[in-house]
């Protein structure tokens, strides 16, 4: 998840895209794997109290901007128990969406929070990297479900869901996810897939993005055909 979303980001960076990656994940992880030490940073959680304007909490990086998070988001769903507590990130991101040209949210594992309501409030497009297991294949599902509703909904600004596999190898259990996927998602999968790769956890030590740190290897090669298939999908919304 925080892989393909550092990827992306650093591949619409690299292409001269003005990005924003926004961690939403207390564990920091996408802010950490880009190098930034995220126990000294602003962060969303600082925004989400209105304690810093977004900008002020803003970090550049070689792969773009981040708004960064931290253990102290983890208190969220509790602290911001309050009318409207779904679209603090959107009301947040209104004040700076303007500086780029696509935004991109890291949200936590879990599907069902307050943190991940937020991510979606404010979405255009949904990318759900799946690993292919069965506890993933339920959890993918579920969110396509839920987000497939919510895009049905006037006052949604959601436009595009979209699932990519993850993790893939050529074992029987990786060609049953794909068959039921298939099955399942239709259009809505992508083509692109993400190959098991030691090099993922060697760019994380290296706070360097994997599309950059492995771009001759397998995996590198298909982020780079994630980032061209989700552009192409991306320019058929704003088309339409």
């Amino acid at each position: 998840k925080t892989t393909t979303a550092a990827a992306l980001l650093a591949s619409l960076h690299r292409r001269g895209a003005r990005v924003l990656g926004v961690d939403l994940d207390p564990q920091g992880s996408l802010g950490f794997s880009l190098g930034l030490d995220i126990e000294r940073c602003l962060t969303v959680y600082e925004v989400f109290r209105g304690e810093v304007e977004p900008q002020q909490a803003i970090a550049h990086t070689d792969s773009g901007d981040i708004l960064p998070s931290n253990i102290l988001l983890s208190g969220a769903e509790l602290e911001f128990n309050r009318p409207g507590r779904e679209f603090l990130l959107k009301t947040a991101l209104s004040k700076v969406e303007q500086n780029y040209d696509y935004i991109i949210i890291d949200t936590q594992p879990t599907r069902d929070s307050q943190i991940l309501s937020n991510a979606i409030a404010a979405a255009d497009y949904v990318l759900i990297p799946m690993q292919c297991d069965a506890f993933s294949e339920d959890s993918a599902f579920r969110t396509y479900s839920i987000c497939s509703k919510l895009s049905k909904d006037p006052a949604s600004r959601l436009k595009g869901i979209g699932v990519v596999l993850t993790m893939v190898d050529k074992g029987a259990a990786t060609r049953e996810t794909r068959e039921e996927c298939k099955s399942e998602l239709g259009s809505a999968l992508f083509e692109a897939e993400i190959p098991m790769a030691l090099a993922v956890k060697s760019s994380v030590r290296k706070c360097v993005p994997v599309c950059y740190s492995a771009r001759t290897q397998p995996v590198g090669r298909s982020y780079a055909a994630l980032y061209k298939e989700l552009k192409e999908r991306l320019d058929k919304l704003e088309e339409n």
